[in-house]
């Protein structure tokens, strides 16, 4: 390859690496959606910070009365999320229009009491810095580069 195919290729990459990202993203959205799916399971919000409801009418333990209905509960124990019907199976990205932001949400949060428990946690959704780097060193960047390499 001579020097001016090589800008041209140069040139074409750099045209299309923002879609190509928006494409390796989107292809593993399940990973990614996992990571912080994985969090929630642990307790630990996107600030690493512990899971705690700022609405007062949760207290974020199981009551008696919910174990009383499901036997795999105990009361006192902090809520897991995964049985929550539709919430963590509903787990969904969102990519800006300018592809500079990535939005982890759940359609599965419900309505009602349902709605008002999910509204009430301001750091559920999104990554821990230490996802963020698994996210882009881990995932997009192998891909990324494998694209890369198929033109330079």
């Amino acid at each position: 390859m001579n020097i001016s195919e090589y800008i041209k290729n140069v040139e074409l990459v750099r045209s299309k690496i923002l879609d190509e990202t928006e494409k390796i993203v989107m292809s593993n959205e399940d990973k990614i959606t996992n990571l912080n799916i994985i969090k929630i399971q642990k307790g630990i919000g996107s600030d690493s910070q512990l899971l705690r409801n700022k609405n007062d009418k949760f207290k974020g333990v199981y009551s008696l009365a919910t174990q009383l209905l499901n036997s795999s509960k105990t009361a006192g124990t902090e809520y897991t999320f995964i049985e929550t019907g539709d919430f963590v199976s509903n787990f969904q990205l969102e990519i800006s229009t300018d592809l500079t932001k990535l939005t982890i949400f759940s359609t599965g949060e419900g309505s009602g009491l349902k709605k008002s428990f999910f509204d009430g946690y301001s750091n559920l959704y999104g990554l821990t810095p230490e996802d963020q780097s698994i996210l882009n060193y881990e995932i997009i960047y192998p891909e990324l580069m494998s694209f890369i390499k198929q033109y330079l």
